[in-house]
């Protein structure tokens, strides 16, 4: 890279302006103090896209279809390299004391979500859906268990979901994993069926897209993992990011941070349990008014992972939650139709409030069995719930309804993805791009306070269709 026309980047009087926008978008104030950096990069996109000047770059970020490029442009900002089991001290915390907790407490709902923000290229995702079906697969089969996984780098994302990987991915896990959970293709392994169906791959902004979001699937999680990501952000990005993890967990969920993250400030409304290696967080009330210390427990380290499935129940879990479970509330009446109404459940839902949003639409669908948006959030109830063939019959009700309704048919599309019906999901994205076709890209989708826009859904529909390879 020539050293002088990065210094020309530097220097031009638009780079300032170009710079801003970078970090409002993405959240990096990691490039705040560091010109040279991103002016290098910036220089490889003017040269990519024949521009000479930071003036006409940022034309072309603000131009209706800037997305795009903005997209190519995070891709060389954000840093990929990655490999499965990475900071095994945190998968010994996963192994011997969230998801045994977790487990326990989920026995009558029989549902597991777990979120893993900021995923790359996809080692952590799968580690946990292998960490999963090797520890854990006896004492969770025929449960609904999904794995939600999300970046703001479109070809992480690719990748990810390709699920192909060089040998140095698997530095730490030792010969017997990658061979039992990976097969060979030429010179690159990719993870088995198995291990891949358990994890979606979407198109997330943390700093841009509102959370939790019922109609974007990033609510009531059992756990979040958001490791080496927050580092890239200002103090001040982060402290408005960590009660939004807080509000997108169910109660006495779980979030686990980059090992080089604690900071009790930022945390003390969550619950810190201290372990060997790492800190992790408790969405618990009250919160304790003093650190727990969990003691070291002497097992076989991660990775690798070497045992089989367990044939027998695991000890039991060693934290169990300390707050007695709340009564359910009694659903007060709700309108019987509009927006008011719709908003009650979208609340109710957004909080990971399952029965009482259930019994709050099932209420309103009695006097307008008709609304489209109903049916759409019945859906959504649905599958949180675990109950996949109501989720699908109330989406296509929803879509009977209204066609013209968008959100049932990008949700259809990622149900028929997670089903492997490719055909089915290639033909509901297409459906969703169509009907967003000429729509203003900060136009929300739903009414009412969602924050999912058009150009957000229509980036996230064309992704998929791009990971199909139907683009």
């Amino acid at each position: 890279m020539n050293a002088l026309a990065t210094a020309q980047v530097a220097a031009d009087p638009f780079f300032p302006r170009l710079k801003k926008l970078v970090i409002e978008s993405t959240g990096m104030a990691f490039y705040l103090d560091k010109d040279d950096d991103l002016a290098r990069i910036l220089h490889a996109r003017l040269v990519e896209r024949g521009v000479e000047s930071c003036a006409q770059y940022l034309e072309v970020l603000e131009a209706p279809r800037g997305n795009d490029e903005m997209d190519l442009l995070v891709a060389e900002l954000t840093i990929g390299e990655t490999y499965f089991f990475r900071h095994k001290e945190q998968f010994d915390a996963l192994r011997d004391i969230i998801l045994p907790e977790v487990i326990e407490r989920n026995q009558s709902s029989r549902r597991l979500r777990i979120w893993s923000a900021g995923c790359s290229i996809g080692p952590e995702p799968y580690s946990l859906a292998i960490l999963l079906k090797r520890e854990f697969g006896v004492r969770i089969a025929g449960w609904n268990v999904q794995i939600v996984a999300t970046d703001i780098n479109q070809k992480f994302l690719t990748r990810a979901r390709e699920g192909r990987y060089d040998e140095w991915a698997f530095r730490v896990t030792g010969d017997e994993l990658r061979e039992d959970c990976f097969v060979k293709v030429g010179r690159q392994w990719e993870i088995r069926p198995e291990f891949k169906r358990q994890v979606s791959f979407q198109y997330h902004n943390l700093i841009k897209d509102r959370f939790p979001s019922v109609a974007d699937n990033i609510t009531s999680f059992d756990v979040i993992i958001c490791r080496n990501v927050i580092i890239y952000f200002s103090r001040e990005t982060i402290e408005g990011l960590i009660p939004c993890f807080r509000e997108a967990l169910v109660e006495n969920g779980w979030l686990v941070m980059g090992h080089a993250e604690p900071n009790q400030e930022l945390f003390r409304d969550y619950r810190t349990v201290n372990t060997a290696g790492a800190v992790l967080y408790q969405k618990a009330v009250p919160q304790c008014p003093t650190p727990l210390v969990q003691s070291p427990v002497h097992r076989a380290p991660l990775p690798p992972i070497r045992s089989p499935l367990m044939s027998s129940p695991p000890p039991a879990p060693l934290l169990r939650p300390r707050v007695p479970v709340a009564p359910v509330p009694v659903v007060k009446p709700l309108p019987p139709k509009g927006t008011a109404g719709l908003n009650v459940v979208r609340e109710l839902a957004d909080r990971g409030e399952w029965v009482q949003a259930a019994a709050a639409c099932d209420e309103l669908l009695k006097h307008d069995a008709l609304d489209a948006r109903l049916h759409f959030y019945r859906a959504m109830i649905h599958e949180q719930s675990g109950e996949v063939d109501a989720a699908e019959q109330a989406l296509k009700r929803a879509i009977y309804l209204d066609r013209k309704f968008v959100l049932p048919h990008y949700h259809l599309g990622l149900f028929y993805l997670r089903r492997q019906d490719v055909g089915g999901a290639v033909r509901c994205f297409r459906n969703a791009l169509a009907l967003l076709e000429g729509l203003p890209e900060h136009q929300t989708v739903l009414d009412g306070d969602d924050g999912l826009t058009v150009g957000h859904l229509r980036d996230t529909a064309a992704m998929h269709l791009k990971l199909m390879g139907a683009a």
